[in-house]
C-alpha cells in the first residue's frame, strides 16, 4: 500500500478546507463514551444557544431539511436529551428544548473534542495560540457563522 503525503495548501482556502476535512474526520469518529454523533450534537448546540424552538423553526437555522431535524429530534427526545411542549400558540406543533440530560451530554462531547485540540496545540506557545483564535473569530464573523 502507498502512503501519499498530505498536499499543502496551495492557497488560505485550499488551507482552510484540508483543516475541516481533517476536523471533521476527526469529529466523526467515536470517542469511548460520546453520547451522541456531530449532527446531533450541532442541534443540541443549536438549543442551547437559540433556546426552545418549534422543529422547523431549528430547521431554517440550521439550514436543514426538516424531514432531517424530525429524525434527530425523534432520536434524542428518545433518549432523554431534549423535552417537547405542545405549542401554546398552536397545540398541534410542540416546542422542543434542550433537557438537562441533553445539556450534560453536549458539554461532555464539547469537553472531548475540546481536550483532542488542546493535545493538538500543546507545543504552541501563548502568542500563536493567541494569533490562531483572532484568526479563527474573525473568520467565522466572515463567514456569518453565530450558532
Amino acid at each position: 500500500m502507498q502512503t501519499q503525503t498530505p498536499e499543502v495548501g496551495a492557497t488560505a482556502e485550499d488551507a482552510l478546507m484540508q483543516l475541516m476535512m481533517a476536523v471533521g474526520r476527526r469529529f466523526r469518529s467515536r470517542i469511548d463514551g460520546d453520547g451522541v454523533d456531530p449532527s446531533q450534537a450541532a442541534l443540541l448546540y443549536t438549543l442551547k444557544c437559540r433556546g426552545a424552538m418549534r422543529l422547523g423553526d431549528i430547521a431554517e437555522v440550521m439550514q436543514l431539511d426538516a424531514s432531517t431535524v424530525s429524525r434527530h429530534v425523534q432520536q434524542l427526545g428518545d433518549r432523554g436529551f431534549i423535552e417537547r411542549e405542545p405549542d401554546p400558540v398552536d397545540g398541534r406543533a410542540r416546542i422542543i428544548a434542550l433537557s438537562s440530560t441533553g445539556a450534560a451530554t453536549l458539554k461532555k462531547t464539547f469537553d472531548q473534542r475540546r481536550a483532542f485540540l488542546t493535545a493538538a496545540l500543546a507545543d504552541w506557545d501563548d502568542a500563536d495560540r493567541e494569533r490562531l483564535r483572532h484568526d479563527l473569530t474573525r473568520l467565522t464573523a466572515s463567514l456569518g457563522a453565530t450558532s
